[in-house]
């Protein structure tokens, strides 16, 4: 057991109610990730509520407890609360209510797999390791370390959250150790059929007009940037939901001849959200977000456009 393990440990063991975020627009890792944790504690006699400052995609409504993720929490009845998979204090969705609850003296632990951030500086204990494939490597360490009775459906839960943050275990970022740990939630009963047929297969009829839209609107450029948009009035008319378009991004990223992927998908408040990805070990898309307030990781990263630069993009891409 590593120190950060076992700080952890004796959090979970001086707490009885705890709170646990997912991060803004949440994806298959930080849910998954989020519901193994829940589990654990659960098992271990602990009062847990999840939450997120948003909606979950349908695509990952299929593993058990997603629909008890709640949307808002009082801070005051948790002992201690737990970020995984954030990344970054704004992207947990309560900033000012974390900030909040460390001035009080409570503990915040944060779970992760991004690289350093503010987050890192208010949480009391940063189990981090920016190597690894997912967050949900992480949860699975933990868990081992502290002798938890791993079940099917938690075994399942860790499986998802791998399989999502990989593409299915096919970026590079899949390593021996994720197979290995991969591996080892199979022979505990981990349901890969049900993960893979959900979370790749699955997809309405209006999700896939959507995903032909987004590819309809692509550019390619000389340079190997291949950008695509969704904008509100494509979704509607589709009947789809913005989060129809998980995965459009890798799809884009496939090109033989494209050295990054850019999505904008424009959200109900305003908003642009940009998703990143690149294949190129000579490339780090997370700089570039970075520029724009967002973050991420080398190969796969995201970001935020506001106001005038979301007005300036609608007249570039939309108008």
């Amino acid at each position: 057991m590593t120190k950060e393990q076992k700080k952890i440990e004796q959090a979970f063991s001086k707490s009885s109610n705890i709170l646990v975020l997912l991060h803004q627009c949440p994806d298959g890792d930080t849910i998954a990730s989020s519901l193994a944790l829940r589990e654990f504690l659960v098992m271990s006699g602990k009062k847990v509520q999840l939450a997120v400052n948003g909606e979950i995609p349908e695509v990952f409504c299929f593993m058990p407890g997603v629909d008890e993720i709640t949307n808002d929490f009082l801070l005051g009845d948790f002992d201690l609360v737990v970020a995984v998979d954030c990344g970054d204090i704004k992207r947990t969705g309560f900033p000012s209510r974390l900030e909040q609850h460390c001035k009080n003296k409570k503990p915040l632990i944060n779970i992760d797999h991004h690289t350093k951030n503010d987050l890192h500086k208010i949480a009391k204990i940063n189990l981090i390791d920016h190597k690894a494939a997912a967050t949900a490597e992480i949860v699975w360490e933990l868990l081992i370390a502290l002798n938890g009775v791993i079940s099917s459906r938690i075994a399942t839960y860790i499986l998802a959250g791998i399989y999502f943050d990989t593409g299915g275990f096919q970026h590079s970022n899949l390593t021996e150790k994720t197979l290995h740990i991969a591996s080892q939630c199979l022979s505990c009963g981990g349901r890969m059929g049900l993960v893979s047929s959900r979370m790749s297969y699955s997809k309405s009829s209006s999700a896939l007009r959507l995903w032909g839209m987004a590819l309809s609107n692509m550019e390619l450029n000389s340079d190997g940037i291949a950008v695509s948009y969704l904008s509100l009035s494509d979704i509607a008319s589709v009947g789809a939901r913005a989060d129809d378009s998980s995965g459009v991004v890798n799809l884009v990223n496939s090109i033989p001849s494209a050295r990054v992927a850019i999505l904008f998908v424009e959200s109900p408040d305003g908003t642009i959200k940009a998703s990143l990805r690149t294949e190129s070990n000579d490339i780090d898309v997370a700089k570039l977000a970075r520029v724009f307030g967002g973050g991420g990781h080398k190969k796969a990263s995201g970001f935020t456009l506001e106001g005038e630069l979301a007005e300036l993009f609608r007249k570039r891409f939309v108008n």
